[in-house]
């Protein structure tokens, strides 16, 4: 495995939130939420956790590779 896919592990599905949380919070920065209401602004990030938790739990396939190194076997 060479290039991006060496780097960056995990279907693009899961890359792709990144740009979509970045853009929520940049918008509640922009409107300093978290200055002049901060009990909405951790209303909107615990939402938005809550979501991506979601999102990847329901979009997971079995067998898809997470993580660089495999997990070792029972009894390894």
């Amino acid at each position: 495995m060479s290039g991006w896919r060496a780097i960056f592990i995990g279907p693009l599905r899961y890359w792709l939130m990144w740009p979509v949380i970045v853009a929520v919070l940049y918008a509640c920065g922009r409107q300093v939420l978290h200055v002049r209401d901060f009990v909405s602004f951790i209303f909107v990030v615990l939402v938005l956790a809550a979501a991506v938790v979601v999102f990847v739990v329901m979009s997971y396939r079995p067998g898809e590779r997470v993580t660089r190194e495999p997990f070792p076997e029972d009894g390894d």
